[in-house]
């Protein structure tokens, strides 16, 4: 969901949305809503399991390969994360676009707009974890493109105990806005006699829905932190790009030269950078594809208020929501694949942990 969305009723039940009353777009993409919904859940509920299973496994890889090394501190914290992204969005998914949880409301007569309470019980959740993410990958971006300008003095500079203070202030920054959201909110029931059915609701309890704590909240992980952090893991992308095209030509110079012990030494030095930088850029890659989708629903939502959970575009906005969702799964869940494919260490330390399985059973 997107968290600049002031998604609160300020007067109980006669604010209450639902799909159903939807005056704008057109029917045709409430139509389209209702089916895409179950494959939007089915696809969630497929691939964050898988995701949950992957990030737990770059958990253990990494506790076993120790932090010595700062890039193993902030793939271990990102693991951390995106554990933390994969089960709000199954949680999300499941109550917003799985038919199983209406139909259990509809059994015991219960109503309320199941995307807004998705957003407060699970939404707000997976964009604090997501935010998180996005602002560890931006600073590994950052460290990685600062140790191929100037690789001494960062490694002097930027060490373990270093890394660890600067991951634990990345938490606290992506997740102490979310108890701004529920500054002034309340949950209430109204129950009708005539059809028999309860409906939830909530709302926020202050004038014009929202106060400063609240705004605070939506302007960072609506604005500040997504756009921030998209920048600045595009453009050291693209700074480590271009250094891996002059690592490549000066990798070429040095085999044609001198191939003395101190030669070896050093290239096998270089080669070491070059793959974790490698893997940083695919991590990367990833993670602007993935990405790509919110960012332009933020864009959009600045210039047109109605594209929101509340507004008359609500139906396209659930949707991108939905497609949204699923990416940020996947950019949760593919990172064990890349450090697979990437690392040797951490290849060999996985393939360990199976076999230790497998001779246990």
């Amino acid at each position: 969901m997107n968290p600049t969305d002031n998604i609160s009723s300020s007067h109980g039940e006669d604010n209450i949305s639902s799909l159903t009353n939807l005056g704008h777009p057109t029917q045709t993409m409430e139509k389209i809503f209702y089916t895409v919904s179950p494959i939007i859940w089915f696809t969630t509920a497929l691939v964050g399991p898988l995701g949950l299973i992957g990030n737990v496994l770059n958990l253990i890889v990494y506790i076993r390969l120790g932090f010595s090394e700062t890039i193993h501190i902030c793939c271990a914290a990102m693991a951390i994360s995106d554990i933390g992204c994969i089960l709000t969005a199954i949680w999300f998914g499941m109550t917003c676009f799985s038919p199983i949880v209406q139909s259990l409301l509809a059994q015991y007569r219960i109503q309320t707009d199941l995307c807004l309470f998705a957003g407060f019980t699970g939404g707000w959740w997976h964009g604090a974890f997501s935010r998180t993410t996005a602002l560890l990958t931006a600073w590994i971006s950052i460290e990685r493109c600062l140790c191929v300008i100037c690789p001494i003095r960062v490694k002097l500079l930027i060490t373990p105990k270093v890394t660890k203070m600067l991951v634990l202030i990345i938490y606290i920054a992506g997740l102490s806005p979310l108890a701004f959201v529920y500054v002034f909110l309340r949950f209430g029931t109204t129950f009708d006699p005539v059809s028999n059915y309860t409906t939830l609701f909530s709302h926020y309890h202050v004038k014009n829905d929202l106060n400063v704590l609240n705004a605070v909240s939506f302007l960072l992980y609506g604005a500040i932190y997504p756009i921030t952090s998209w920048i600045i893991v595009s453009i050291c992308t693209a700074v480590l790009i271009a250094k891996l095209k002059q690592s490549s030509t000066w990798r070429e110079a040095i085999t044609q030269s001198n191939l003395g012990s101190n030669s070896n030494g050093k290239r096998n030095l270089v080669s070491k950078e070059r793959r974790v930088t490698k893997t940083v850029v695919m991590i990367a890659c990833i993670f602007i594809m993935c990405s790509l989708p919110i960012s332009a629903a933020l864009v959009v939502s600045l210039f047109e208020r109605e594209y929101s959970m509340t507004g008359s575009y609500r139906a396209i906005y659930l949707l991108n929501t939905g497609i949204s969702l699923i990416l940020s799964e996947l950019n949760s869940s593919i990172n064990i694949i890349v450090y697979a494919v990437a690392w040797s260490r951490f290849r060999a330390t996985l393939l360990k942990i199976f076999l230790q399985k497998c001779c246990k059973k």
